[in-house]
């Protein structure tokens, strides 16, 4: 169980916030979670994803890979047991890095091809085009590098296992 439960007021951003992402193709349930994981302070299980976000235990699970495979969160375990722990992901830009590289390729691809594919006002519609994209790319490399990728004053993730201390050979 959460330490506290979700205020009306939470619920409120985590839907408005969801109904935001789930335009860009994220499914309403990872997108209810991303805003959920962005207000916890400590890694959450997924009983209490399930619990607090009023959804089933596998939806919460299908919803956590989700947002892990796109660098939204991040699956800590502990060493012998199954437990899987949930935390935001530390670096705001990590899903966008892909979307960057796309439209380098895009505008890579369109530049390359323009002239042999199209003629007049459809070459230079291409050239505006790659042009576009190419600018895309540099202001959001730059937004994302300007980014710390963990916010001042933000505590590291918790040690969920105690590793032991290396020792040199033949001291134990």
């Amino acid at each position: 169980m959460s330490n506290t439960k979700l205020s009306s007021h939470q619920r409120q951003f985590i839907d408005e916030l969801a109904s935001l992402l789930t335009p860009w193709g994220l499914p309403i349930v990872a997108a209810r979670l991303y805003g959920y994981l962005q207000l916890q302070n400590d890694p959450v299980s997924l009983d209490e994803i399930a619990d607090d976000l009023d959804i089933s235990k596998s939806s919460a699970c299908t919803a956590a890979r989700i947002l892990e495979s796109h660098g939204n969160a991040r699956r800590l375990g502990a060493r012998g047991t199954k437990r899987v722990l949930y935390i935001a992901g530390a670096d705001p830009g990590t899903p966008l890095r892909q979307q960057t590289e796309l439209l380098g390729r895009m505008s890579a691809l369109i530049a390359a091809r323009k002239d042999s594919v199209a003629k007049g006002e459809a070459r230079e519609r291409l050239r505006r085009l790659s042009a576009f994209h190419a600018d895309l790319k540099q202001a959001m490399e730059t937004a994302i590098s300007s980014t710390p990728h963990q916010t001042a004053g933000a505590k590291s993730p918790p040690q969920l296992f105690h590793r032991r201390p290396k020792t040199r050979a033949g001291s134990r």
